[in-house]
């Protein structure tokens, strides 16, 4: 089969139509987001406290369905995985950032994405947490200078687990698959050990498993068959993918081309004239 997306990248729609495309699949995942319970902010602090789980377990479903999904078609030769945009790593700045957005996340009941999509449907506590994220927001681009050097600190370029331990990539997916389920079922464990939940309003979960047993069979028996898969078919080459990154300005500092592959640290006096450096943040969210 002959690689075709990302369709932008491979030249097959252009960039001007590719925003267009995003209006319809930000309506259709909205649509989703809403019959999944993310724009309800009831139920998305209930499961900071296990009370219903709801929404983690859909948010793990995602990323397996997402992960394998993307790893079947760059089997089969549908995606170039090297032409896809790939989040650099600050390890620190983002593992302190996601400790602080988890805590946002209890207090105010959404993020950002979940926060729009219920404006959509006229809630009054997700506009007041949009104009707060956003004076948030500004308040953290005014007072830059103060944490900058820390915020592009600890930078690992792209963080595979699988270069990390050593491994083979499959079989990362393989054990995400397994966590996932794994976390899936010891939440709705908890939930029904510490809360009890009337019958009209959660299924039991003798229910939940019948219907959700032959979809975590498939996902087990799909990432058991990719554990065996070397890296190398995932990249269609010898494993070691060239990332489309673009990694944050580094100050006065070198700075990184705007490129495709792994980033080249060009000195400022050797920078051609004319250089398009991306701006603070531009890595994408």
């Amino acid at each position: 089969m002959d690689i075709v997306a990302p369709l932008v990248k491979t030249g097959l729609i252009s960039e001007a139509l590719n925003q267009w495309l995003a209006v319809p699949i930000g309506f259709i995942f909205g649509f989703g987001l809403y019959h999944a319970g993310f724009t309800d902010s009831r139920k998305i602090a209930q499961a900071f406290y296990l009370k219903d789980v709801g929404v983690p377990v859909v948010m793990f479903s995602a990323i397996v369905t997402g992960m394998l999904g993307l790893w079947i078609l760059s089997l089969a030769g549908f995606i170039d995985t090297s032409k896809m945009y790939y989040l650099p790593t600050y390890l620190t700045p983002m593992a302190i950032g996601g400790v602080l957005f988890g805590i946002g996340m209890a207090i105010g009941g959404f993020c950002p994405g979940t926060a729009a999509a219920s404006i959509a449907t006229g809630r009054i506590d997700a506009m007041v947490f949009v104009l707060g994220f956003l004076g948030g927001s500004i308040l953290f681009g005014d007072l830059f200078p103060v944490w900058g050097d820390f915020y592009n600190s600890d930078y690992h370029g792209v963080y595979r687990l699988d270069e990390l331990f050593g491994v083979n990539l499959g079989l990362v997916i393989f054990f995400i698959v397994i966590a996932a389920v794994g976390g899936s079922l010891l939440m709705r464990w908890g939930q029904h050990l510490f809360w009890s939940t009337p019958p009209d309003q959660t299924m039991q979960p003798e229910q939940v498993l019948k219907y959700e047993a032959p979809l975590v069979g498939v996902a087990l028996l799909i990432g058991f068959g990719l554990a065996f898969v070397p890296s190398a078919y995932f990249f269609g080459g010898s494993g070691e993918a060239e990332y489309y990154i673009i990694p944050k300005q580094q100050g006065p500092g070198p700075v990184r081309k705007r490129q495709r592959g792994p980033a080249v640290v060009v000195p400022p006096a050797t920078a051609p004239a004319g250089t398009m450096l991306p701006a603070e943040g531009d890595e994408g969210c």
